[in-house]
């Protein structure tokens, strides 16, 4: 079994201690610290050239299997190999690109704890926000405008951590079963930060506080689907990681359910002074979303402070509204810290982790249709996607798309990107 995590590792957690500025300037100092799988006979490359390389293949569109990883490098000019540190060879003064078998062998191999160390130690490493003016053709985008014209939230909003798992469909194990991810999210800057490969003969609830146990969540939310919604889960975000937690309440939890249910019922009036109700448009259709809250007392959960319940309607932009769900929740933050409204928009911006992660993962990687299964090749290659979609997000771009292909035109900017010269 495969348990790897991504971490905010800082650097002195790794082997051997960067400098502030090695740690900040290029992400082939962090890829030397992974150990190499490979036997010393006959190998060639350096690992860090080989991991480098994958990297800036998934960042151009169009590079995201093994093959076409190697055809990217096969591609690559004399130059752009140097910079990620190939080999020249003594006799012909070049330098070869790996093979399809070199790359499958290497992720089929790596020790993935320290590969996603690397990765996301480096990315928490970099000075936050973007490293410079996004270049004019993302102005054009419509995700990029929609992004600048998004309203801020309302002032006393925490730092918000969503966590969700995730099946690599492509990807089977030997005994037939498929391999599982389960992410955590940071949701303001749409940043994995932790990711953990779940055995078959288990389920994410267990391995939820091994995939965070290195991160640093002291005042933040933790957000949860109604898998998560455990007792155990609730008592350790708060007692053991000082954290707040919003988990969504369904039938998993029935004696649960049914007393929120009961708290939260009765005429709009009942509930003015704790109540909230949004509306917009998008996609081409109407939204409507409500809130109403209660505290928690005589609700036996640990360190229960509310509960609420959420109301969805949706329609066409002109009409009368067609749909209705209905959800409830329980949440740890108090009601001086969190009203109505910040209760709505992080259960609301819980689903980022589906939108902006596995969504994109899915989509504009094709994580679902590729079949790479050996190993840790299925674990390995979805840390790489995760970084890729997070160096995008650093750098100010919303349409992780339109990114790729903006990079793939030119490989002197995927070095950048990265911080290699």
């Amino acid at each position: 079994m495969l348990l790897s995590f991504l971490t905010d590792v800082p650097a002195g957690l790794l082997a051997g201690v960067l400098s502030a500025d090695e740690s900040r300037c290029c992400l082939r100092q962090w890829l030397a610290r992974v150990p190499d799988p490979r036997s010393r006979l006959g190998r060639w490359h350096l690992l860090e050239f080989v991991l480098g390389l994958a990297v800036c293949a998934f960042t151009a569109a169009g590079h995201d299997s093994p093959v076409a990883i190697a055809e990217w490098a096969a591609g690559c000019s004399q130059e752009v190999l140097a910079a990620l540190g190939g080999r020249r060879d003594p006799w012909t003064r070049r330098i070869r690109p790996p093979s399809i078998r070199t790359f499958s062998r290497v992720f089929g191999g790596i020790d993935a704890d320290a590969f996603n160390a690397a990765l996301y130690g480096y990315m928490a490493a970099l000075p936050a926000g973007p490293p410079g003016a996004l270049p004019p053709v993302t102005l054009h985008e419509r995700e990029q405008r929609r992004a600048a014209a998004a309203e801020p939230g309302p002032p006393g909003l925490l730092e918000q951590a969503a966590a969700d798992g995730k099946t690599v469909r492509g990807a089977v194990r030997p005994d037939g079963s498929q391999v599982h991810l389960l992410s955590v999210l940071d949701v303001g800057t749409g940043r994995v930060r932790a990711q953990r490969e779940i055995d078959a003969k288990t389920n994410e609830i267990p391995e939820l506080a091994p995939a965070i146990a290195h991160l640093d969540l002291i005042g933040q939310v933790v957000t949860l689907d109604a898998l998560h919604t455990q007792a155990e889960t609730a008592r350790h975000l708060v007692q053991d990681k000082h954290a707040h937690y919003l988990m969504i309440i369904k039938g998993n939890q029935p004696s649960l359910l049914a007393a929120a249910a009961q708290a939260l019922a009765g005429p709009d009036s009942g509930f003015a002074a704790a109540s909230w109700a949004g509306e917009g448009t998008g996609h081409g259709r109407r939204e409507r979303r409500s809130i109403r809250t209660a505290p928690a007392g005589g609700i036996s959960w640990p360190h229960a402070a509310q509960i609420m319940r959420i109301r969805r309607d949706t329609g066409p932009t002109h009409g009368a509204w067609t749909h209705k769900e209905i959800a409830y929740g329980i949440t740890s933050l108090p009601a001086d810290l969190a009203g109505p409204r910040h209760l709505g928009i992080y259960a609301r911006q819980h689903w980022a982790i589906e939108n902006r992660e596995h969504y994109v993962r899915d989509k504009t990687f094709s994580e679902d249709q590729q079949q790479a299964r050996t190993g840790n090749q299925p674990n390995a290659y979805a840390a790489i996607r995760n970084l890729v979609t997070g160096a995008f997000r650093r750098a100010g771009y919303a349409n992780i798309a339109h990114a790729r292909r903006y990079h793939g035109r030119d490989d002197q900017r995927i070095l950048a990107l990265y911080g290699y010269t």
